[in-house]
Formats: structure tokens, C-alpha cells, sequence
């Protein structure tokens, strides 16, 4: 393959329990109480038999959601697995953490999260996480003991993340837990995929489900994840734990014409489930109507833990607490703007209304409109006025993490994002405007069009279909000329085609919009070098360089350049890079 292409288009998570640690036999039980956080990915709220779905479709946690409290209106902080993540284990919403879409750059390392809270109060830490959207590359594994995820592949040639079930995932927690000491507290993290596009349950779950795959994969979390819980509260470990169930977001499903998730803020994919659970079952199938958020997952483990409260952070405890009833909570996709040439788009959700700030703002009554089919906007005046106040207010007061850059992530992390073909995860983001900055690129909602056409387009390129593929994002650029994605998927499809002019035509359309890519300067230095270009050729190679000085195909296409001009000393020089390089990526843990 020329150049590693961002392609990701699609974007899961269930909040897990917190568990203490059971007696067993004669083991001394520990004196601090022990957590577990589970997440399952791409999870909104009705498609939870708690929460209406039928109830075949998750048997075991309705069972167990009769010893719950259950929150009906938890709202992710984004449509986005790493962000949401992020926000679920420091307490901060996005802008302050920095992370916001998947696969840019890395949690910066000043960031306190809960396992790094945890880990330093003497608790044992794991994770164990079943898709490489969630890779140590981007730094959540900061304060876990164990981080287990996925093998990686040696090249990533879909724009699907690598992944595995949830049945491997949790028989590789339980198998952490029957060898830790159970003398000790711990903090475990179990994050679950299964119900993330491509939609592929096994035979018996699509059966259970009627069909419908979508259910499908949340049956299968049921079944790996529902025999574990009851053997926890059978051996005794429920009966000291605090349980907690939560997504990092839901799945549109064709809502608002988005067939999936990222782009937009509507509540098919921000309202999700969360089920609590306390140790001694108190509070047991009640209802919470509070208004929570993910960020509220971090502190709340700390209270269930005994740790002290963290400082600054945006979330608040829920543990024996009940949040106040005029309360906002903020939420933001930036995909759009990174990957679609849309405004930016941001949120805050209160009690009066939803309020959805980008180039062309809407405001909608949850109560009584819940699938936000009406917007009100620019009325009622006094509370859109307020939601933009409330937002301007929590942006101003907060300290932001310090801007991730390359120079700023750790030398090995930037070598574990290369492996995974994240050439651009060094660039600044720093060109990300504020939530509220004015934007006169397309709003998220006029551009559902395209998300469909991008869909299938991916799709095609993973099937090596490179002709149809082509077609479709030509119309989708024809329309969009600022859609970034597109026109790095459309510069790709034409390199493996050999329309290699067409090709270079649209990667110098892309690389003077939106932030640099490595991967896009390198199919540009392609296009150029076979189209007979070599001296724009080196010059884009080495600007791919200059944002990601290791890799491996800017350098191979700077040594092909080389050997033509029959320059022998750069040759002999380039030949050196390249053999470091290498021995660098295969020295790196797979």
C-alpha cells in the first residue's frame, strides 16, 4: 500500500462495575474497597433491555439491573470512542483533555487519570480493552499495571480497528482476576467492542435477535459479560462491590441520516445507558432522572474507592450524591471539522433544553420532543442564551492541558502511533478552533448527505473495489471540495488505480486544507514521483518527514528518488534511516 490513509469513519462503551474484592477461604479481605469498570462500545440507551429493548436482547443485565439505580438521562461527552474514554477516566471534558477524535494523538502525560489515582494509593490496576481504537499508543494505559489489548496487525489496511470479542476480552480479565492477590484492592478496566460497525454476531445471537445485527453483537456482550457478573455474585465479590454500567456512546442507526456515529450530537448517539449498583444492594431498582455525564464516571470511582476527590476536574461524584437539578453538561464532535470540512460542533444539555452550537445552531425541548425532530431555534431566546452563556463560562474557568503535540508525547508513544500508521498524530492541533468560535464552513446537520456515500465508499476501498470506491467520493467531493476524509480516500483509490495525474490533482487539493497528514504528503509525493514530478516528489516526502521523521515510506521514496539521480551519498545516507527504521518498528511490543 502507498501511504497509510486516515480513514476513520466509523467510531462504543459500556461503563463497567466497580466490584470489592471478596473474602475467599481464609484470605484477609482488603481494606480498601476494589473497583471494576467495564465499557461496551457503541451502546445507546434503547437498545438495552433496562431501558425498553426487548428483553431478549441483554437477559442477564436486565436481571442484574433489578439491584441497580438506573440513570435515564446519562449523556456521553462525544460520539467518539477515545475521546469519550478520556473523559471517563480524568474527570475532563474534551477540550481540556485534548483528545478530540480518535486516532490523533495521545492523552497528554500531565493528565490524572483515576487508575493513576488508584495505582498510587497501593490498588492493583488492569485493563483490558478489545479494539486498538483504545491502543497504549494513545495513552490511557497512564496509570495501569497491566494494559492488554489486541495484537497489532503489521500494517493497518482497513478502516476498521483491530479488534477481538468480548468473549476473549472478559476470559482474559477473569483470568487476571483469579491470579491477582486478592489480599489487595484493585482497579480493573474491561472494555467490550462488539456492537461497533461491521455488525457480525455469531449465528446464534443474529438468531436471538431476530436478525437484527446490531442486537446481535450487544447479545453476544450480554452472554460473555453476564455468566461473569453472576460468578462474582455467587463467590460473594458483588455483595462488597459498587457496580457501575455505562457506553461512551450510542449508534445513530440512520437517525438524522447519520448511519452510525461521530458526526453529529443528536441523542441517538450521546444518550446512553448507566446502571449503579451498591455493594450492599441499596437504592436497588430505583430511577434517577438527574442529569450526568461521563465525566462523572472518574470521580464517582474515586468516592467508591475511598480516594480522595479529584481536583479540577468536570465531572462530579455520584456515589450517595444526587447532582443539582439545574445543572448543564457539555458535549462536542470536532470529526466533522477534522475529517468532513464542517463547522465545529458543541453542545450543552440542561434542563431547560439542548442546545447545539455550530455554523447553523438548533435548540430542542428533550421533554418533549426526545428524538429531536423540531428545532426551535433561535426561541426561546433566554435559554439559548443561557446554554451559550453556561458553556462560554465552563470553557473560561477550567485550566486546559497542555497542547499535544509531538515534542510534548513521550518519544516511545510516537513510535507506537507510527506503527499503527498514524503518521499525523505529531502534528499541532492547534489550528482547532474554541467550541463557540464563530465558523462559517458548513454546519454538521446540512452535510448527512455525505456520511451514507463515505460509508459505502470505505467500504469498498477495504475490498480492494477501488473502481467504485473512486466514483463515489468523486461525487462526494464534487459536493464538498473541503471534505478532507474524502478527498485522502479519493487520492488513495486513484494511486491504486494508476490515474496517478488525477491523483496528485486531488492530494494538492487536500494538503492546502484542514491540518497536515503525513499519510496524505506521502500519496501526494507518490502521485507526484509517477507522474514524473521527482523534484515535487522529494519535496513532499520530506514534508511528510518533517512531521514524521521515521517514516518508513517517505524515506523509501526519498532513497527511489536517490537512486535515480544517482546521488550515492544520499543513497548510502537513506539506506542507514530506512535500516534504522526498521530495526526500531521490529524491536517495538506487537
Amino acid at each position: 500500500m502507498l501511504g497509510q490513509v486516515s480513514r476513520t469513519v466509523l467510531g462504543g462503551f459500556l461503563f463497567g462495575a466497580v466490584l470489592l474484592t471478596a473474602t475467599c477461604g481464609t484470605s484477609k479481605a482488603p481494606a480498601r474497597p476494589s473497583a471494576i469498570l467495564v465499557t461496551i462500545d457503541t451502546l445507546r440507551a434503547d437498545a438495552l433491555s433496562p431501558y425498553g429493548a426487548p428483553r431478549f436482547v441483554s437477559p442477564y443485565l436486565e436481571r442484574l439491573a433489578v439491584d441497580c439505580v438506573r440513570y435515564t438521562q446519562a449523556r456521553s461527552v462525544a460520539p467518539l470512542t477515545l475521546p469519550a474514554h478520556a473523559s471517563m477516566l480524568t474527570g475532563l471534558y474534551p477540550p481540556r483533555h485534548g483528545l478530540r477524535d480518535n486516532g490523533l494523538c495521545a492523552l497528554p502525560a500531565e493528565a490524572r487519570s483515576i487508575a493513576e489515582v488508584a495505582r498510587g494509593a497501593g490498588i492493583q490496576t488492569a485493563a483490558f480493552v478489545s479494539a486498538l481504537v483504545l491502543d497504549r499508543a494513545f495513552a490511557l494505559d497512564q496509570g495501569f499495571d497491566t494494559y492488554d489489548q489486541p495484537p497489532r496487525p503489521e500494517q493497518q489496511v482497513s478502516s476498521h480497528y483491530v479488534e477481538r470479542s468480548a468473549a476473549e476480552t472478559v476470559a482474559s480479565a477473569r483470568a487476571w482476576m483469579a491470579k491477582r492477590d486478592s489480599t489487595q484492592p484493585f482497579f480493573l478496566w474491561v472494555h467490550l467492542y462488539d456492537p461497533h460497525v461491521p455488525y457480525a454476531p455469531p449465528a446464534q445471537f443474529l438468531e436471538q435477535t431476530n436478525g437484527n445485527a446490531y442486537r446481535g453483537e450487544i447479545a453476544a456482550v450480554d452472554a460473555a459479560l453476564g455468566p461473569w457478573l453472576q460468578e462474582l455474585k455467587s463467590d460473594g465479590t458483588l455483595a462488597q462491590t459498587f457496580l457501575a454500567i455505562t457506553s461512551d456512546h450510542g449508534e445513530s442507526l440512520g437517525e438524522h441520516g447519520e448511519p452510525t456515529h461521530g458526526a453529529f450530537c443528536y441523542d441517538a448517539t450521546m444518550h446512553i445507558p448507566l446502571l449503579v449498583r451498591y455493594p450492599d444492594g441499596r437504592r436497588g431498582g430505583s430511577v434517577a432522572d438527574e442529569l450526568v455525564t461521563l465525566a462523572d464516571v472518574a470521580p464517582t470511582l474515586a468516592s467508591a474507592m475511598g480516594l480522595p476527590e479529584l481536583p479540577d476536574i468536570d465531572g462530579v461524584s455520584l456515589y450517595d450524591r444526587t447532582p443539582p437539578a439545574d445543572r448543564g453538561v457539555y458535549c462536542e464532535s470536532y470529526s466533522g471539522f477534522l475529517n468532513y470540512g464542517w463547522s465545529p460542533l458543541a453542545g450543552w444539555i440542561a434542563r431547560e433544553g439542548k442546545y447545539l452550537h455550530s455554523s447553523r445552531p438548533e435548540f430542542f425541548n428533550l421533554r418533549r420532543d426526545a428524538r429531536e425532530l423540531h428545532d426551535l431555534f433561535p426561541a426561546p431566546k433566554p435559554a439559548v442564551g443561557k446554554a451559550k452563556d453556561a458553556m462560554s463560562h465552563m470553557l473560561a474557568q477550567r485550566v486546559l492541558l497542555t497542547d499535544n503535540t509531538a515534542a510534548q508525547i513521550p518519544e516511545d508513544l510516537v513510535r507506537d502511533l507510527r506503527q499503527l500508521g498514524y503518521g499525523a498524530s505529531g502534528t499541532t492541533l492547534a489550528q482547532i478552533p474554541h467550541p463557540l468560535e464563530p465558523s462559517e464552513l458548513p454546519a454538521p446537520r446540512d452535510g448527512a448527505a455525505e456520511l451514507e456515500p463515505l460509508l459505502i465508499a470505505s467500504a469498498l476501498l477495504d475490498a480492494r473495489n477501488f473502481g467504485e470506491g473512486a466514483a463515489i467520493l468523486a461525487r462526494i467531493v464534487a459536493d464538498n471540495p473541503r471534505h478532507l476524509l474524502a478527498l485522502d480516500l479519493y487520492g488513495f483509490a486513484l494511486l491504486q488505480l494508476e490515474r496517478n495525474e488525477e491523483a496528485r490533482s486531488v492530494l494538492s487539493q487536500r494538503a492546502t486544507l484542514g491540518i497536515a497528514r503525513a499519510d496524505t504528503l506521502v500519496n501526494w509525493a507518490v502521485a507526484c514521483e509517477r507522474s514524473e514530478h521527482p523534484e515535487e516528489a522529494r519535496e513532499h516526502f520530506e514534508a511528510a518527514l518533517a512531521l514524521d521523521s521515521a517514516s518508513q515510506q517517505a524515506l523509501e521514496g526519498l532513497l527511489r528518488l536517490a537512486r535515480a539521480r544517482a546521488d550515492g551519498e544520499q543513497v548510502r545516507e537513506l539506506e542507514k534511516r530506512i535500516a534504522a527504521a526498521r530495526q526500531l518498528a521490529d524491536g517495538m511490543g506487537k
